[in-house]
């Protein structure tokens, strides 16, 4: 394992749980369904080229991005897979990302008309089109009404050869409404190859995302497309670990009467003398401030609580009951240590988000420090 940067608070990612991760979502694939390993936004904040090593040590040959830029890195760490945008591009994009071999997202015939005037048919990539299917109502296509129809035709028509998948994105994955959908899709499907000369056997279908498997129903597709549960979030079972901790360091420490208030707006009143810490961590670090109520960290394997409002580079932390606690020694706000953690329960909870909100956040915000394989013990970071 490298050495903590000289920095605030980094985040430690974990290749290997990554790789552990990653071969459990292999395992839970419906029979003869792939994986699109969805790693946008730099990879949930893990880093795109800490993820793209294990992807091509497991065989996987499709990834879903957004943005150019992580097209880029995928390249640069040496995918040559089909990469797949998982959005409506600007045609200004679209052009920019041919370099990279992307395969764009449309569902809509003026997002199909304005690529085709910045490019012409021939400069046009291979597509994927859309499908609503009474999904998000983002960037589908809706085939239960006239227009719906009409526009599919249109689009067929313009993409002529170029459409090399059908694929939509469902809004539920609670298990009625997870079966509606499939149906849905289903029937749209039926519906465009029964309306065009497109065949079934030279389209890629995919729908479908780490909470559709994880909600254990097979939606019929030829693919999958995963994000979350390779990074241990949202995880179909408890071998499924996160595979990042957000951390940093004790930087003062003090000893403070009873009655003596915490924080900015005096939020907190100590009920009797105190020994605190002050961290080098807070909401610039990704913290957020709504953690000032009822957080807590880890130091020397024993659960802190978090005292007054966090700051925008630190926070309090009541370290009394914590013996030998020293300046510099770890901090963990998100992981786990001596035996005890800070989990997703308790971290979304109290930000009152979600585990893929708070790593993306964390990892963009902070240096990132990978971890050796031999701290992954029994599926665990330690």
């Amino acid at each position: 394992m490298m050495d903590p940067p000289n920095e605030s608070a980094w985040c430690e990612i974990s290749p290997a749980q990554i790789s552990q991760n990653l071969r459990h979502t292999l395992d839970r694939l419906p029979a003869q369904t792939r994986l699109c390993a969805v790693i946008k936004a730099d990879a949930y904040g893990h880093g795109i080229e800490n993820v793209v090593p294990a992807l091509l040590a497991q065989g996987v040959r499709h990834i879903g991005i957004s943005a150019n830029s992580e097209a880029r890195a995928v390249r640069a760490a040496g995918f040559t897979g089909a990469i797949l945008r998982l959005r409506t591009a600007t045609p200004e994009e679209v052009e920019d990302a041919l370099s990279y071999n992307v395969q764009e997202l449309i569902g809509s015939v003026g997002g199909m008309q304005a690529i085709l005037n910045q490019l012409g048919a021939r400069g046009l990539p291979p597509v994927h089109l859309s499908l609503n299917a009474g999904g998000m109502s983002r960037d589908g296509v809706e085939l239960s009404t006239q227009q719906g129809r009409t526009d599919c035709g249109r689009i067929l028509e313009l993409g002529a050869e170029r459409i090399v998948g059908l694929c939509t994105h469902f809004p539920s994955n609670s298990f009625d409404e997870l079966a509606d959908n499939i149906a849905r899709f289903q029937q749209d499907l039926a519906w465009v190859f029964a309306n065009s000369s497109l065949r079934r056997e030279d389209i890629l279908t995919h729908a479908g995302s780490t909470l559709t498997l994880a909600a254990g129903q097979d939606p019929k597709v030829d693919m999958m497309r995963c994000g979350a549960i390779l990074f241990g979030i949202a995880g179909a079972g408890p071998e499924f670990r996160p595979a990042m901790q957000l951390k940093s360091r004790v930087i003062s420490l003090g000893t403070y009467p009873k009655g003596s208030t915490v924080g900015y707006d005096r939020t907190c009143v100590l009920p009797d003398d105190r020994l605190l810490a002050s961290v080098a961590m807070g909401y610039a670090n990704g913290y957020s401030r709504q953690m000032s109520k009822g957080a807590q960290v880890l130091i020397r394997g024993q659960i802190c609580p978090v005292m007054g409002a966090i700051s925008m580079n630190t926070l309090v932390v009541d370290v009394t009951e914590v013996p030998g606690v020293a300046i510099g020694d770890e901090v963990v706000a998100f992981g786990s240590q001596g035996g005890c953690e800070i989990g997703a329960a308790a971290i979304e909870g109290g930000s009152g988000t979600i585990l893929a909100d708070l790593f993306s956040d964390w990892g963009q915000r902070n240096p990132r420090l990978t971890k050796d394989p031999k701290d992954l013990v029994c599926g665990q970071i330690v």
